[in-house]
């Protein structure tokens, strides 16, 4: 089987590679399935949260063509699997559930360990694409270092105050959102 990099691996799930979407399948999905299982789950839990989580990095992958990895495919399924299946459990649940973190399991094709990071990321990243699709907009042009006046002219809008007083109430509209999460509010944060 291919060793794919990780640009690779975007590009084949943007074109729906079946070579690459069963190269994904079978190296990251048994790390989930052991965390699931280790977690109250069942196999059939697993394949629904493996295949909900690949359901969210196909539509990150689809909607932002500039994507990029700040971590390996691994981490980045992983942790979102992982916050899908706390939600989960919060539902099932209101106790709080102490989950069974044996990171022992998971094989990482570049050695890198779970990160908090990557856990604040994946919620970020989870929340933003609640937003409204202008405010994702702005916020991405205002990230890459785009001042008002560009962002106004690419939005093709009159008003620079517009794009000023736009970008602040998204900005605040996603602290709100994230602060607002119960996975904001996990003792993994």
């Amino acid at each position: 089987m291919n060793r794919y990099s990780s640009n690779e691996l975007i590009r084949g799930i943007r074109k729906r590679d079946f070579r690459v979407l069963s190269y994904i399948y079978s190296k990251y999905y048994q790390s989930v399935k052991h965390f699931v299982i280790n977690n109250s789950g069942t196999g059939d839990d697993a394949k629904d949260i493996f295949q909900d989580a690949m359901i969210v990095v196909f539509e990150a992958v689809r909607k932002d063509k500039n994507f990029t990895l700040v971590s390996s495919m691994q981490t980045y399924i992983f942790s979102i699997a992982r916050l899908i299946w706390i939600k989960h459990l919060n539902k099932l649940n209101s106790n709080i559930i102490k989950l069974n973190e044996s990171h022992e399991y998971v094989e990482f094709e570049e050695p890198q360990p779970f990160f908090e990071f990557d856990f604040k990321y994946a919620l970020y990243q989870r929340i933003f694409l609640d937003l409204p699709e202008d405010c994702q907009r702005i916020l991405k042009m205002a990230n890459k270092g785009w001042c008002n006046k560009k962002i106004t002219e690419s939005m093709k809008l009159n008003s620079e105050k517009y794009i000023a007083k736009r970008k602040h109430f998204c900005k605040e509209y996603l602290i709100k959102l994230i602060k607002e999460d119960p996975d904001f509010h996990s003792d993994k944060l």
